[in-house]
């Protein structure tokens, strides 16, 4: 059982990734992961004609919303 330094929980050895002969790595495989993530911009949205017409659609079914004159932010 070791400590993680970046998440600081007591996980057992086997959920830090191997470093070869240098032992194992002070952060768990989850936060190593999770990093990535992070780094890692998101793939932009594809656009959907047919989504796109729906949307439109409705818009002009309801109509122009006007938000509530008392209301502020």
């Amino acid at each position: 059982m070791r400590n993680c330094n970046a998440c600081q929980r007591l996980l057992p050895d086997l959920a830090f990734p191997s470093k070869g002969r240098q032992g194992r790595a002070g952060t768990c495989t989850v936060c190593v992961n999770d990093r990535r993530r992070y780094r890692m911009p998101l793939p932009p949205i594809p656009r959907d004609p047919v989504q796109i017409d729906l949307n439109n659609r409705a818009d002009r079914w309801y109509g122009f919303v006007r938000p509530n004159p008392g209301w502020r932010i």
